[in-house]
């Protein structure tokens, strides 16, 4: 997994309104490069350097840019705010703290030359690699910090996004939490599906049924966990159960159907498409399935 390394450092006293305000001077830039050494930043790699000038006059920083581009900066963009103009050029480099110090002591003195009012430092871009276990690890830190009255809101907003590893993260919580069991509970054993840890999610499935026998999904859902996993007979059970307590399933007829036709119960298997195709005459599955039992 990929994240941005994004770290700001400026040489001036006083920042400009509506520009970011990035850390000062010699003694400042010496801390960064004593973070970054301590958190594995390979200071020999060149990486992606955006040294920024600020000016009220556009026409100085477009001169200032063909200077730098003469020496091989790249232009990025030139930006407005507050009445000022941001010019923002990169470089791939290599730096240190003393290296990144006299670098910017050179850029002012060329700003300087060049009729620009402020030389405004340099944002360091990297990709850094670190582990999923690294970010989740990260991640569980935050949820930890989310008030109770917020948790549960927050789990359901991950589990609609589709971020199956975060919102497990957050059920796990109101787990602990006791807050809204039967439908945490639901809602982790699919996010363990999607990750593919079908017997961790058999159990969250089975708290569920514990706590609501009647819950069509929970049975719905152990009968396709157990018929992924070629137990046809216990598929069969919850399969049943989900269509004694919603008799209007087609979908879950055509499921019974299905696992018993795997159980070699052809009978059985016509009965339950024929039930199903009763409910709803478009269920293209159960038409097919009848089409290859007879």
């Amino acid at each position: 997994m990929k994240i941005l390394l994004y770290i700001k450092c400026l040489f001036l006293v006083l920042p400009f309104a509506g520009f970011a305000q990035r850390c000062n001077h010699a003694n400042q830039i010496q801390s960064l490069y004593s973070q970054l050494a301590a958190n594995g930043f390979d200071t020999q790699k060149p990486i992606a350097y955006h040294y920024f000038f600020i000016d009220s006059n556009e026409q100085d920083l477009n001169q200032l840019k063909d200077v730098l581009l003469k020496q091989n900066y790249k232009y990025v963009r030139t930006t407005k705010n507050a009445g000022k103009y941001q010019l923002e050029v990169e470089k791939n480099e290599a730096h240190n703290a003393s290296s990144a110090t006299q670098k910017g002591k050179s850029l002012n003195e060329l700003t300087k030359a060049n009729n620009v009012e402020t030389f405004d430092g340099f944002e360091i871009f990297s990709e850094e690699t670190i582990t999923e276990d690294d970010n989740l690890g990260t991640f569980k830190q935050q949820i930890e910090r989310i008030p109770t009255a917020e948790l549960y809101k927050k789990a359901l907003e991950l589990y609609d996004k589709n971020e199956d590893a975060k919102a497990l993260i957050a059920f796990d919580r109101c787990i602990k939490q006791n807050i809204n069991l039967e439908t945490s509970y639901y809602k982790r054993a699919n996010c363990k599906t999607a990750l593919g840890r079908s017997q961790e999610a058999i159990a969250d499935l089975e708290n569920v049924l514990r706590l609501n026998p009647q819950h069509y999904e929970a049975n719905f859902n152990l009968g396709g966990l157990y018929f992924d996993a070629k137990n046809y007979d216990k598929a069969s059970v919850f399969y049943q159960k989900a269509v004694t307590i919603n008799p209007k399933s087609d979908i879950g007829f055509y499921r019974l159907a299905e696992t018993y036709q795997q159980m070699g119960m052809k009978n059985a298997a016509l009965q339950n498409c024929q039930k199903a195709l009763q409910i709803n005459p478009n269920n293209e599955y159960a038409k097919k399935l009848i089409a290859a039992l007879k």
